[in-house]
């Protein structure tokens, strides 16, 4: 956010909020739940969506 502040943008980026642009991938499993040693195998073509400026893309 330190930067985002210092570049006037920390209303528009920064965090996950109604009104603020996001540019995510929606992934077929979650990297923070499964297994550390599984984590690797999450690959790219298992990405389910992909929003960017709140359009999925």
């Amino acid at each position: 956010m330190g930067s985002l502040y210092q570049h006037f943008e920390e209303a528009q980026k920064g965090s996950i909020e109604v009104g603020k642009l996001a540019n995510f991938a929606v992934l077929s499993a979650n990297p923070l739940t499964v297994d550390p040693m599984t984590i690797k195998d999450i690959e790219v073509i298992e990405v389910v969506e992909t929003i960017k400026e709140g359009k999925s893309i």
